[in-house]
């Protein structure tokens, strides 16, 4: 039985943080069903996911380390003060190195395929900065309790993109600013809410130095670590290049359709988050531990549900979504045939996240390196595997088999790691 001892209110926010992140998620994938309707899978839509496949490493990198570093530093100090600085420090750090190397990889690149579109190149060479930063705020909003406004970022960053996208004319570059857009209208939504650096002042550079210490040793681990579990995609994608026109852009697409089994348990697995990071931290007694094994089984188990219902009704569902646009019959089939082989992971990886969570708050950032590691070489090698013998769904079918091996990693280090006096069996 889980052990964690809600309140109703405690009871009733998970729910609504889990709507709430459906609907601003769902305005998301419409932003993506609007792209497979407008444009199909063609070499438009390979060449731009091709080139920002590897400029979104950098998104996933800072949204890894916001997302795991920055709530526990915060409930570490709780004040608006030392909240301020790293906020601060943080948005620095990302305005100085994030533009320049999505420079760099963008020319990298380019230079390696030879196509060289210099007004593409500059349309995306923004996107991870903005990203970078809505999801710094992300981070700073759930840190302050702010669970709901932290998700709204998606919702209108998705209806900005779509708004555009039903206008504009159909080409390489409309499709490009597309992906900008919607950056810019999930960061520029988010920085208008308060959160706990609200009020807060920069504290000193030896102070904050000092004070932050603790979260900036853990965040470079956890930089590296999000690095190396964010090639995973650009890995896929580079494998997809290799088969016919069309197989980059159904990557893409497969990946924004399974990741909606995971949005069903975010808000419960955020707020649990927040709670093992507060008992981490000593704020929050432990009179009732919390059973991290159960709240993953449990979670785990009821991914594997829905993702099995949503594997007898894949065809249905592709059909429904890109039915009335630009693909055709069997490109829904080749769409939806991807989709199953991802989905055949979704559950370990909702169970895989509850770790991930509970490792994060206990501050073993080092072990999550570690499992990146092996994922990456993993993927690396089932995709090299698989692809060869069931072609594009040996992608989605290696994602599934590094999840499993994620999981499972994750359960016995934090079984071999955890606090006995916060967390329970």
């Amino acid at each position: 039985m889980i052990s964690l001892n809600l309140s109703v209110k405690n009871k009733i926010e998970p729910l609504i943080v889990t709507l709430v992140n459906i609907l601003a998620r769902g305005s998301h994938l419409l932003f993506f069903i609007v792209i497979g309707n407008k444009y199909g899978a063609s070499d438009i839509t390979d060449t731009v996911v091709f080139f920002l496949a590897p400029l979104m490493v950098l998104t996933a990198v800072v949204s890894g380390a916001a997302e795991t570093v920055i709530m526990p530093v915060f409930h570490r100090t709780e004040n608006a003060d030392t909240a301020k600085y790293l906020f601060v420090y943080s948005v620095k750090k990302i305005v100085k190195f994030v533009l320049p190397l999505s420079t760099i990889i963008i020319v990298f690149f380019a230079v390696i395929t030879g196509y060289w579109n210099f007004l593409l190149m500059i349309i995306l060479l923004s996107v991870p900065l903005f990203g970078s930063l809505s999801t710094l705020k992300s981070g700073v909003l759930n840190a302050s309790g702010r669970f709901r406004v932290a998700i709204l970022g998606p919702l209108f960053g998705g209806l900005t993109a779509v708004s555009f996208l039903l206008f504009a004319p159909v080409n390489l570059y409309s499709f490009g600013l597309s992906f900008l857009l919607f950056e810019l209208g999930k960061m520029g939504s988010l920085w208008f809410f308060k959160d706990i650096t609200t009020g807060g002042h920069p504290l000193r550079s030896d102070l904050g130095d000092t004070i932050a210490k603790w979260g900036t040793g853990n965040a470079r681990l956890q930089i590296i670590s999000s690095l190396i579990l964010a090639l995973v995609y650009p890995v896929d994608v580079w494998f997809a290049s290799t088969l016919e026109i069309g197989s980059i852009t159904f990557v893409e697409y497969a990946n924004k359709l399974w990741n909606i089994i995971p949005l069903l348990f975010v808000g419960h697995i955020t707020i649990t988050y927040s709670s093992l990071s507060k008992a981490e931290s000593g704020q929050k007694k432990s009179a009732n531990p919390i059973n991290v094994h159960n709240i993953a089984l449990r979670y785990g188990a009821l991914g594997l549900g829905a993702s099995l219902m949503v594997i007898l009704m894949s065809k249905h569902i592709v059909g429904f979504l890109y039915g009335f646009g630009k693909m055709n019959t069997q490109q829904q089939v080749v769409l939806a045939n991807l989709l199953n082989s991802y989905l055949l992971g979704a559950g370990l990886y909702v169970g895989a996240l509850v770790y991930v969570r509970a490792m994060s708050a206990m501050g073993r950032v080092d072990l999550l390196l570690a499992v990146a590691c092996l994922g990456l070489v993993c993927n690396i090698v089932c995709d090299t595997i698989f692809v060869r013998i069931i072609g594009l769904n040996g992608i989605g079918f290696a994602t599934s088999i590094v999840y499993l091996c994620n999981s499972l990693t994750l359960a016995y280090l934090y079984e071999k790691n955890r606090s006995k006096k916060h967390f329970a069996v």
